[in-house]
């Protein structure tokens, strides 16, 4: 390599900017400093000194690219040292897949010091000097292919960003995606470029911490792929009000449906912001086209216009008419040197000047660019050739988010929802009659790490879709979930919680799981699927440590164990096999305590409200059934039974000889009313927004309302109403759901919280029920009862039991609900013959009979239901 080629290939990239009087402005802010640029400046060039000198030949420096301080300032040292710079994901088989095949000379990103050598050894590649970046392309992250970027495309194309989207230095910019990814790194460039500040985050925006942070850092803007605002629309766009310095917002990353660009647009608006629609590729370094803002509402199907110094033109056909689609192609000094296959490419010099870019597209009258599919997704149907970008396309602006993949007889659509209209859709998009299209229901599609579908991903879920129905003890513990609740298919990075998964369906997954997953955590519920599948994928523990005594029983959640407990105690005192009571009252806390574990975790009041009514349902709705069917047939319940409306139109009097018949379901209507309730509160978008901020806010002030009751200060007339009614038990309901607040690590939605302050909480908590427990009854055997309960909820997370025990325990915690429905006329003819325990255990087995029958009726429902709409999308 000759001197004058050297020193033009270890040029700085010229970035953090140095401009005169702007080293004491702030470049990088974290949750634990700020730092200037002058200091930004200093640590690049103090760790430049670190990397081999270029005057042995530059190197390839491999960074793990994550939002920390630690990589910017490698990242920038790098470049500083004049060497060029190959991005790395932080982990997993793409970052395997790009060493082995590319050998970097050093691989950094952490800010730890070097391995001794490198100074000495001889570079691994030749390198051309215009060289600066290399990249994995979004779509193909881990493959070997690499973009090769010079530093003038770098820099251009970060200029051009900071022109169009009008960067200053007072801007301030939040990371929502890693710099691996082109659009995030190109984030950094700009904004360093023109001397605004950046936040680093590696927080979801579906998570608290992360608008936490950019509320107290006041950022103007980050930027979007479409996941991001899938997420940003679960989460409630009222989210984006906090951030009261937002100036704009960029998406880029995919094309997102036009109308989330209206709903996202016309918010912004309102706020005084705006959305800015952005078009790009990594093979551009960074974007090519973007949409004025002003036009988001009313274009927003369009990319828009190239950005400053590119320009766009579609080559089409030959004899396509001027209106016909073609392929984009793009011209700048953005566009890539070429691509790398190998490490002699390394040193090939610019080889494009264009960039065909793979889209098929078409230039409107009004001068705005709009995508209308991928050359490369085509596949045969029936002979029929179809392009899936197009499709999917088509069905976006109808507002439907749907994935498309192409088998030899048909169409897989997949989707989050089924729906009649969306095969029609896809059918006439496509050209294929609606018996060649399938739907394919998943919670949220794969995607890489950048938030893009991934392909190859969504190609294996749906092959695999036809396994899905099937279950051996080797399944993975996702496909127990997922079977479980009904579910087609769903991501690794969705959770229980997040899937709709309740209380009763965590009773018999959590023993299953228990077997598969070693150590399973305690809030399982609250983790990936993902984690829980490699967790059962690793090494099992030491034989030893599996039959020693202790570690061969199961753990057991604590919350399970006394649902089943109790259940026994409460038929146990109505046949008078034994006396022990209070249990139906420990189950009211259960019940608060299990809608927060599982309800409650959505930042969106409609969810929220929707899985709370799930609750009520799956209580009411077995309950209604079950009274239509024996109202009729038996003396016991009246007409309003079936109605669940004894608190209102029953016995008010212990007096009345037949007060205690309608009052038998008092459980199952004061449970249903108080979660109605809190569906109607958490409905209201400023009550959902006051118990994410203030965990403990709503179940205190349910505590403190129903204790109005308990003391008397509410007077509700006497009688059952006293103990049985949900005005009643409103306070034992609140205290389970503050105890599931008060559990370490914290169960609410808010940000975790120590370990001190939850056993404060769970303090307060037991203080509650010491003192307000004793004297209710009047009667001290039952009080103990729901004290020792309540208290083994709040302390004891837990239990081991024997395997064999746990396979009772487990369907009679899920049967629970069934037992105490059927048992009121099971077994009275039993103990009025003289058989109390014969009673008992009758009793205890109809119910679990009825509950089989009712799981196993359901998922016959379901599958006819979805056979059902299958024939008719066929038709």
């Amino acid at each position: 390599m000759t001197a004058a080629r050297m020193e033009q290939g270890h040029a700085p990239l010229g970035l953090p900017a140095r401009p005169a009087g702007r080293g004491g402005a702030v470049a990088v802010v974290t949750d634990r400093a700020e730092y200037t640029y002058a200091e930004l400046a200093r640590m690049s060039a103090e760790r430049a000194a670190e990397y081999p000198s270029v005057t042995t030949g530059r190197r390839m420096i491999g960074l793990m690219a994550t939002n920390t301080v630690e990589f910017l300032v490698d990242y920038l040292a790098a470049h500083e040292a004049g060497h060029v710079v190959l991005l790395l994901p932080p982990d997993g088989a793409a970052t395997d897949h790009l060493l082995a095949a590319w050998h970097p000379d050093v691989v950094a990103g952490d800010g730890r010091p070097l391995p001794g050598g490198v100074d000495t050894a001889p570079p691994r590649h030749e390198l051309h000097p215009d060289l600066a970046l290399l990249m994995s392309t979004s779509g193909s992250t881990g493959a070997p292919k690499l973009v090769r970027q010079s530093r003038r495309a770098v820099l251009a194309n970060a200029r051009s960003i900071v022109d169009y989207l009008g960067i200053v230095p007072g801007d301030r910019a939040i990371t929502t995606l890693p710099p691996h990814y082109c659009y995030g790194l190109s984030v950094l460039h700009s904004h360093l470029l023109a001397g605004a500040s950046v936040v680093l985050n590696s927080d979801s925006v579906s998570t608290p911490a992360f608008w936490a942070r950019a509320e107290s850092r006041q950022v103007t803007t980050f930027a979007a792929v479409p996941h991001t605002v899938e997420l940003l629309e679960r989460a409630g766009l009222e989210h984006l009000d906090r951030l009261t310095h937002l100036r704009y917002l960029t998406q880029a990353g995919g094309r997102l449906a036009p109308d989330a660009v209206r709903r996202l647009a016309a918010h912004l608006e309102m706020r005084g912001a705006e959305l800015v629609v952005m078009y790009g590729q990594t093979e551009a370094t960074a974007r090519m086209g973007y949409l004025p803002p002003q036009l988001a509402r009313t274009r927003a199907g369009a990319i828009g216009i190239a950005i400053p110094g590119g320009s766009f033109r579609v080559d089409r056909p030959q004899g396509a008419g001027p209106d016909d689609p073609g392929e984009l192609v793009y011209r700048g000094p953005n566009v890539m040197m070429g691509y790398a296959r190998s490490s002699a490419d390394l040193a090939r010099g610019p080889e494009l000047e264009e960039l065909r870019t793979g889209d098929l597209a078409r230039i409107a009258a009004d001068g705005l660019v709009e995508i209308v599919g991928r050359m490369g997704r085509e596949t045969k149907i029936f002979g029929h050739r179809i392009d899936l970008g197009r499709v999917e396309s088509s069905l976006a602006d109808g507002g439907v988010d749907a994935w498309c993949v192409g088998e030899p007889d048909r169409l897989v659509v997949v989707s989050r929802e089924r729906s009649n209209a969306l095969v029609t859709a896809a059918a006439s998009a496509s050209g294929l009659p609606t018996s060649a299209i399938e739907q394919f229901v998943v919670v949220d599609p794969p995607r890489t790490p950048a938030g893009k579908i991934d392909q190859a991903a969504l190609r294996a879920l749906v092959a695999g879709r036809d396994r899905a129905g099937a279950g051996s003890d080797t399944d993975p513990p996702s496909s127990l979930v997922v079977r479980a609740l009904g579910l087609d298919a769903c991501p690794p990075e969705a959770t229980f919680v997040d899937l709709g998964g309740d209380s009763l369906t965590y009773v018999v997954l959590s023993t299953r799981l228990e077997e598969r997953v070693p150590d399973l955590p305690r809030d399982w519920h609250l983790r990936p699927l993902g984690e829980l599948d490699t967790r059962a994928a690793g090494p099992r523990p030491p034989a030893a440590s599996r039959w020693t005594p202790w570690r061969a029983w199961a753990r057991v959640d604590t919350s399970v164990v006394l649902r089943a407990l109790f259940i026994l105690t409460i038929v146990g005192g109505h046949t008078r096999a034994f006396a022990v009571y209070g249990g139906a009252h420990v189950l009211v806390a259960l019940t608060g305590y299990s809608l927060a574990r599982f309800r409650l975790h959505s930042t969106s009041a409609r969810q929220r409200a929707r899985g709370v009514l799930t609750t009520a349902g799956r209580i009411a709705v077995p309950a209604v059934v079950w009274l239509l069917l024996v109202t009729p047939l038996t003396s016991r319940y009246h007409w309003y039974s079936p109605l669940l409306a004894t608190h209102f139109l029953g016995p008010r009097s212990w007096s009345d000889d037949r007060w205690w018949n309608p009052w038998q379901m008092w459980f199952v209507e004061a449970t249903v009313y108080l979660l109605l309730g809190v569906a109607a509160l958490m409905a209201v978008p400023a009550v959902s927004r006051l118990d994410r901020r203030w965990p403990f806010a709503l179940p205190a002030t349910l505590v403190g309302l129903g204790l109005l009751v308990r003391f008397a200060v509410i007077d509700l007339g006497g009688g059952p109403l006293v103990w049985y009614s949900a005005p009643a038990v409103l306070w034992l309901f609140g205290l389970g759901w503050a105890v599931a607040r008060a559990e370490p690590g914290g169960s609410a939605p808010g940000p975790h919280r120590a370990v001190p302050a939850a056993t404060w909480a769970r303090l307060a908590c037991s203080a509650v029920a010491l003192v307000c427990v004793p004297g209710w009854f009047g009667h001290p055997e039952r009080e103990v009862v729901i004290v020792a309960g309540i208290l083994a909820l709040i302390w004891i997370p837990s239990v081991r039991l024997p395997r064999p025990v746990v396979r009772v325990v487990t369907p009679l915690a899920a049967a629970s609900l069934f037992i105490y429905l059927t048992h009121f006329l099971v077994y009275p003819p039993i103990r009025d013959a003289g058989h109390p325990w014969v009673s008992w255990a009758a009793s205890l087995a109809v119910g679990v009979c009825a509950w089989w029958l009712w799981e196993r009726g359901t998922a016959i429902a379901r599958r006819a239901a979805a056979r059902g709409r299958g024939r008719r999308q066929h038709r």
